[in-house]
């Protein structure tokens, strides 16, 4: 799944529970006493998106390149207030979800490279999304982002599976899905409408065992 090694997962554990921790609490209460951590890996920091990165997601979003296999819509400043707002509870409104945000900031010229989005349900299955900013596509800049959050979700959080969704035509997404060991389980037929075509999905999905290695999973037919 990584390269030589893992990478480097910094963390602070006077902000949220330590690691071990986390094996001995019942689902409800991981929810109860969660707080998202910066992340690191050699050449971003992940940071937990707040109030603060409203103007420079703003500016992230505007550009409809990096909407071309996401049928949204850029926000404007407005809706990305808003959903700053959203996103700074880390939790869906019904409670049911840990909903995770990073803006990953470059460490060297301090530009938000990339959004990176989580999901994890109480029974700790997880779901992942990503945008990677246009000048900056190409550059592996998704599969160290999810590397570093990958090993957060499976060793910090104990999920037991992460799954993806992905536009058929997004050959570039496949393959970072598959250099984080996720396997293609299902096809999607005419999900959604936009840019004048339908479209259709691959899902992909990670399942892993109590040990923290990955099983294969059947494919859905």
């Amino acid at each position: 799944m990584f390269e030589n090694k893992e990478p480097n997962l910094i963390y602070n554990q006077e902000r949220f529970i330590k690691p071990n921790d986390f094996q001995n609490l019942l689902p409800d209460e991981v929810f109860d006493n969660y707080e998202q951590p910066e992340l690191f890996s050699s050449r971003f920091v992940l940071e937990p998106i707040t109030d603060s990165h409203k103007l420079e997601l703003y500016h992230f979003f505007s550009e409809l390149e990096r909407h071309h296999f996401i049928p949204l819509e850029p926000p404007t400043l407005e809706q990305q207030e808003k959903r700053c707002a959203r996103w700074v509870t880390r939790r869906s409104p019904d409670g049911e979800e840990l909903w995770l945000n990073w803006a990953a900031r470059d460490k060297q010229n301090r530009e938000i490279v990339a959004h990176i989005q989580s999901r994890m349900t109480r029974d700790r299955s997880a779901s992942i999304g990503y945008v990677v900013g246009q000048k900056y596509q190409k550059k592996r800049v998704a599969t160290e982002c999810l590397e570093v959050v990958f090993l957060y979700l499976e060793k910090i959080l104990q999920v037991k599976e992460i799954k993806a969704w992905s536009d058929v035509r997004n050959k570039a997404s496949h393959r970072v899905a598959k250099k984080l060991g996720m396997v293609q389980v299902e096809l999607n037929k005419s999900v959604d409408f936009f840019n004048g075509t339908t479209t259709d999905e691959y899902v992909f999905s990670k399942v892993i065992n109590q040990s923290g290695s990955t099983l294969t999973p059947f494919v859905t037919k």
